[in-house]
């Protein structure tokens, strides 16, 4: 077997041992899976250091799938998340493996029981605590929320097309009132030709989404409406990432059967209900000035945590990820009026025109809504802006003043949209 397979390394003579990690891990876990005090032991590895992740996840793997135990699991959910929380890396590291080891065990197999309920809605409650600390590396709070992911996200409701569990579904109110549009070269020194001159800017008060619309969102649209998606790629992905891949024409077919949607049920919170019923209000795609002043405020920020650079803040090339991330794990992104994600992990439409395809933009600065830049009935491969820049992208594109414009037609894995709610034109 040595010779013929390399499992097996000869380290004396007659003392062999298996050089590949995976082997290791799996024997370790095997043995770990057979200790009386299962619970106990593992609770100890795991807050010894990430090392003995896979170990334990292998071991509550083979106790679940093979043996049919699930009192050791539930024994071991329970040490690693207690319900009198702990501080410190060691505490979140352990409560990090607690939403794994739910992971592999399947929320169904927890939940049969009073406290198993309990239990399962501590572990992703604190999953979600976890994803809102900012002290914790990006890296590691994206992989918290590719967990929640599995977990049913309860930050979404189901009942209501997946939008946030927040009293206004996650709309927020951006006053009425004047903001600095564009960029002033005296004061960032990467300001773009077509994001100039600064000016100022007048808007009535709208609705923007706390955050681009998910994949999870964009499936109950697409099960509920019958819409063939443009890229059918566009349904996959995990369900609380932004989704992509969805020309602007599709994103505004999302906005209209939302508007329908939320008129017709009774579940629509005040003030929204009036506003979509009454006052001719609808959800649609936000202009380029609407999604600028949500994501810098009125004080012209070039980004929307203030001035300085910080890939803990967002996702973009120097964060490191290098794909999309669960949107709301940069807290500390978040932009004046409680947006999050306005810059990096995904490029996001606007309702505003760019121009013709491949030509230099006809519609220049000051911004004039009124100059035909904001028709919907433009033809069909014309360019809309984009803003936000994207997960690959570097610091001049995740600026708030950065502007780029795609046919209206184009899909991408790295354009995605978030949703307002305005009144008519």
């Amino acid at each position: 077997m040595r010779l013929r397979t390399g499992l097996l390394l000869e380290r004396d003579q007659g003392v062999y041992s298996f050089p590949h990690r995976t082997f290791q891990e799996y024997l370790a876990g095997a043995h770990l899976s057979v200790q009386g005090d299962f619970a106990r032991q593992a609770a100890a590895l795991a807050a010894a250091g990430a090392f003995w992740r896979e170990v334990i996840l292998l071991a509550v793997g083979r106790l679940v799938h093979v043996s049919g135990e699930l009192d050791k699991p539930r024994a071991l959910l329970e040490e690693l998340c207690p319900t009198r929380r702990q501080r410190g890396a060691s505490a979140w590291r352990r409560e990090g493996l607690a939403g794994e080891v739910l992971l592999e065990m399947g929320r169904s197999r927890v939940r049969d029981s009073t406290a198993g309920q309990a239990l399962d809605a501590r572990v992703r409650q604190r999953l979600v605590t976890l994803l809102r600390t900012s002290s914790l590396p990006a890296l590691q709070r994206a992989a918290i929320g590719n967990t929640l992911a599995g977990l049913e996200d309860p930050r979404f409701r189901a009942e209501a097309w997946f939008l946030p569990a927040e009293p206004l579904l996650g709309f927020v109110e951006i006053p009425a009132g004047a903001f600095l549009m564009g960029s002033d070269p005296a004061r960032d020194a990467e300001a773009d030709d077509d994001g100039q001159p600064q000016h100022e800017v007048l808007l009535p008060r709208y609705y923007l989404a706390r955050y681009p619309v998910t994949v999870a969102q964009w499936r109950a649209f697409v099960q509920a409406s019958g819409h063939t998606p443009r890229d059918a790629d566009s349904l996959q992905g995990l369900a609380n990432h932004p989704v992509v891949l969805v020309s602007w024409h599709e994103a505004l077919a999302y906005c209209d059967w939302l508007t329908v949607r939320l008129r017709e049920w009774l579940g629509t919170p005040e003030p929204l209900a009036h506003l979509l019923r009454q006052a001719g209000w609808g959800v649609t795609l936000p202009s380029e000035a609407e999604w600028e002043k949500a994501a810098r405020g009125t004080d012209g920020w070039r980004y929307p945590w203030g001035e300085a650079p910080d890939p803990n803040r967002a996702n973009y090339a120097d964060t490191q990820i290098g794909r999309t991330s669960p949107v709301g794990c940069f807290p500390g992104g978040t932009s004046p009026y409680g947006l999050e994600e306005m810059s990096g992990n995904v490029w996001e439409w606007t309702r505003s025109i760019w121009g013709p395809p491949y030509a230099k933009m006809p519609f220049s600065y000051p911004y004039d809504p009124d100059d035909g830049r904001e028709q919907l009935q433009a033809a069909d491969d014309m360019s809309r802006v984009l803003r936000g820049g994207a997960f690959w992208l570097d610091l001049q594109r995740v600026r708030c003043a950065h502007r780029d414009g795609f046919g209206a037609r184009y899909v991408s894995n790295y354009i995605g949209f978030r949703v307002a709610l305005a009144g008519p034109p």
